[in-house]
């Protein structure tokens, strides 16, 4: 089975420790969400696991072969600003195969490509200019640019910030669904704990560079460790549908 495994993992900048001995496990078929506030070290533990920033520590992995996974069984969806990109949308899906691409595109590389947007419903966005899609349409087409390679371990950095509600649901419904059929890895930083609970095996709750609890989301989303983490009264429920809802209340008073 895929797996990922780190421990003792640390990150300096300077002087500073931005990651603090974080240990964490995956395995294939799960996808996982780290939360925490912002500054919490979320974005640098997936920079570290993708190996853009150096970092101290073990960080192992491996394929259903039980051999190690190279790079190239890695993609990484960092967070999104509008893209002046002057790429076709077909072109700029094209370039997550950057590793196996050489000066002419094959027929079997073109229908990767094909075959991704139509999965995930963007077939007729096909053509047009990258810099003309809306904020949203570029967080879809860039996800579709990280799964076209087929990638063993799956890291998405806030996937959800630039989509509706509707399109919040349908790429988190793709993506568990993607991960459960591929037996891969997916690794989201996320903002929203109800969705996180809702889509996700289980999370990695972190502050001040630490992972500070983990587990499946029932056990992990408690009113008062949410509370002390985000300094905010919170209210953790279940709505009738059996989904677990965290309901921001109020700030806590700083002095």
């Amino acid at each position: 089975m895929t797996s990922l495994s780190i421990e003792n993992l640390a990150v300096p900048i300077g002087r500073k420790l931005v990651l603090k001995k974080v240990d964490a496990q995956f395995l294939g078929g799960e996808f996982a969400a780290i939360l925490g506030p912002n500054g919490a070290g979320k974005t640098t533990l997936l920079k570290a696991i993708m190996g853009i920033i150096p970092s101290d520590g073990k960080i192992d992995s491996s394929g259903e072969d039980g051999l190690r996974l190279p790079l190239q069984s890695f993609s990484y969806l960092c967070q999104l600003n509008k893209s002046p990109c002057q790429l076709t949308v077909i072109e700029f899906v094209l370039m997550g195969l950057v590793h196996q691409l050489s000066w002419n595109i094959t027929f079997e590389q073109e229908q990767k490509a094909d075959a991704i947007l139509n999965y995930l419903g963007l077939r007729n966005l096909a053509p047009r200019q990258f810099s003309q899609l809306s904020g949203g349409q570029q967080q879809l087409v860039s996800l579709a640019q990280a799964l076209v390679a087929e990638p063993k371990v799956l890291l998405l950095d806030e996937p959800t910030s630039a989509l509706d509600l509707k399109h919040q649901v349908q790429i988190l419904d793709l993506v568990r669904q993607y991960t459960r059929a591929k037996n891969i890895i997916t690794i989201a930083v996320l903002h929203d704990l109800s969705l996180a609970a809702r889509y996700c095996d289980h999370l990695l709750l972190m502050n001040d560079g630490e992972v500070q609890y983990c587990g499946k989301p029932k056990d992990v989303l408690d009113s008062e460790r949410l509370g002390q983490i985000y300094q905010i009264h919170v209210d953790v429920g279940c709505c009738v549908h059996g989904h677990t809802h965290v309901t921001p209340v109020r700030a806590l008073e700083t002095d």
